[in-house]
């Protein structure tokens, strides 16, 4: 049966295409595919069906405002490294979801300002 209501696809405020195309490219490995130059551009991520794109036309929210993009990762440490050294900045460190159970996230921000979120289970 195929599942009903799936989100398919995400778009990430993107006013600098070619910056953020690089950050998402360098931290979390995804493939671009530039459709539009300097305006679209989709991501998808390893080997999944799973992505979205990155567009110019869009402007990011400001903290706390808005949906919020979370990516599953192995090692949150490693990766507020990795978002850090692509030009990302680090706006909560690691934190234990509730009284456990549920993992730890951390948040960020991307060389455009958008607010995403890592998590990870351990």
């Amino acid at each position: 049966m195929k599942s009903a209501c799936t989100i398919t696809h995400v778009e990430i405020p993107a006013p600098d295409l070619t910056l953020a195309s690089a950050f998402y490219a360098a931290v979390f490995d995804w493939k671009i595919e530039v459709v539009i130059e300097n305006s679209y551009s989709f991501f998808m991520i390893g080997d999944t069906q799973t992505g979205g794109g990155l567009d110019a036309s869009l402007k990011p929210a400001a903290q706390g405002v808005g949906t919020q993009l979370v990516i599953n990762v192995e090692d949150i440490d490693q990766y507020l490294h990795k978002i850090v050294n692509a030009g990302g900045a680090v706006t909560q460190e690691k934190t234990q979801i509730g009284d456990g159970g549920h993992g730890y996230f951390a948040s960020f921000q991307d060389p455009n300002g958008n607010h995403l979120q890592i998590h990870c289970d351990n």
